[in-house]
């Protein structure tokens, strides 16, 4: 502190000489006395000046906030949302999409839906211990969910849908007592469904559909009260919520944990229940050889299923089809026709070999691409749409989502995620011409 502040300890030490001056013997208690004032008030008055000088030194960003910069390197923020998160703030609670506590100004909320953030979602994530809201859904989001959310202990809800997110559920997701809403839809997670999920009593929504998800889905606390609409696109799962049974590998229905244990037999009755299983194993084996080549004609068209969702919404008018992938978009069908039909040149944003492009924007400033397929490149409805159906339910993070498409009376329409930062066209040809 010395070094730093040298004009205050010298105004100290200085201080009896600048004003010490030589006075008569007689009253020699009087004039010590007043120096001794002047002394200690110039000595208080150094006190303050350097506490001051020291508390206006040490303003710093929260730990909260430097956990939230943390956060911020590992994402690609395209859009430049999040600008204003700077290091020389005191305090993170006005930065863009966060939320705080107003007694202790811990961060409460991270609010960044529909921002087409990339990168992953940081480890560092555990060190907001008083996070209740983690909202980066509809973004470009990859890689897995990591284990130190787990540690957010006061997480009220969780909303990480339509993003590209690989790997499982976290399996310590139970130690999130306080959850009610889990949202992880329209992702690339796999794996099963940790049972742990099970113990969140206060669990109100789950949403696990439109993944890879694979094996039993736990029947136990709150898992049993969710429905088939909680795990729908997730092919391989089984069990009651799905109405489908889980099978061994000889092709019959696993015995469940929780089923009730028969009383003993005997052993007559044994033997009669074994070789009625053996006689039923040959019927099915011989069934199985017989239609095994109706099996593989059909592969194909099962194939193409296996990984896609899709939901057909038909008009009043037969005329007027829509088909969407990837999960419903959040529209009546009816709202999503007018937008298409009302398409002008004034919403044109490119055009191509095979059609012009529109700009469509819904009633709730959600934006689409929507590209008009050229006359002369249609073929038959038939052909055109189960090539699209394929082309649905290919997922991957370098391609645009193709949403959906619609044929109306006069053409036929694309919907794809909308790109706020232009066309490839633009960029061979505007920013390398020069």
């Amino acid at each position: 502190m010395a070094s730093a502040y040298p004009h205050l300890f010298l105004t100290v030490s200085l201080a009896p000489l600048l004003f010490f001056k030589p006075r008569k013997e007689k009253k020699p208690f009087c004039f010590f006395e007043g120096d001794m004032k002047m002394v200690m008030l110039l000595w208080i008055l150094s006190v303050i000046s350097s506490a001051t000088l020291l508390s206006t030194g040490s303003l710093a960003l929260s730990e909260d906030g430097l956990t939230l910069l943390e956060i911020m390197s590992t994402w690609n923020d395209s859009r430049n949302i999040l600008a204003n998160w700077q290091a020389t703030d005191e305090s993170p609670c006005k930065w863009t999409g966060i939320s705080c506590h107003p007694h202790d100004q811990r961060v409460s909320s991270i609010n960044l839906p529909y921002m087409e953030l990339g990168g992953i979602i940081s480890p560092s994530i555990g060190k907001l211990s008083r996070l209740q809201r983690l909202a980066l859904h509809q973004n470009s989001l990859h890689g897995s969910i990591p284990y130190e959310i787990t540690q957010c202990t006061e997480l009220r809800a969780i909303y990480l849908r339509a993003n590209y997110l690989q790997g499982g559920i976290p399996a310590d997701i139970g130690n999130l007592s306080h959850l009610t809403i889990l949202d992880l839809s329209s992702n690339s997670l796999k794996g099963a469904i940790p049972s742990a999920i099970g113990r969140l009593t206060r669990l109100r929504h789950l949403n696990l559909s439109t993944n890879f998800f694979s094996g039993e889905i736990p029947d136990f606390g709150s898992l049993s009260t969710f429905r088939n609409n909680s795990f729908i696109g997730n092919s391989d799962l089984c069990g009651r919520q799905v109405h489908k049974p889980c099978r061994t590998s000889l092709g019959f229905p696993a015995v469940l944990p929780h089923a009730a244990i028969p009383p003993k037999r005997s052993s007559h009755y044994i033997k009669g229940l074994l070789i009625g299983v053996m006689s039923t194993m040959a019927i099915i084996l011989l069934v199985l050889l017989v239609f095994l080549w109706i099996c593989l004609l059909s592969k194909k068209e099962r194939a193409a299923k296996k990984y896609t969702e899709v939901k057909k919404q038909v008009d009043q008018e037969a005329s007027t089809k829509l088909i969407t992938f990837h999960g419903d978009l959040p529209y009546p069908s009816c709202e999503i026709i007018e937008k298409l039909e009302s398409l002008d040149e004034e919403d044109v944003v490119g055009s191509g070999g095979f059609g012009t492009v529109y700009r469509m924007v819904m009633n709730d400033c959600g934006t689409f691409a929507v590209k008009r397929i050229d006359r002369s490149r249609e073929g038959s409805d038939q052909g055109f749409e189960r090539e699209l159906e394929i082309l649905g339910s290919i997922k991957h993070i370098n391609l645009v989502n193709l949403r959906g498409y619609c044929r109306l009376p006069m053409s036929k329409l694309l919907i794809y995620d909308y790109l706020a930062m232009g066309s490839l066209d633009d960029f061979l040809h505007g920013i390398l011409s020069f």
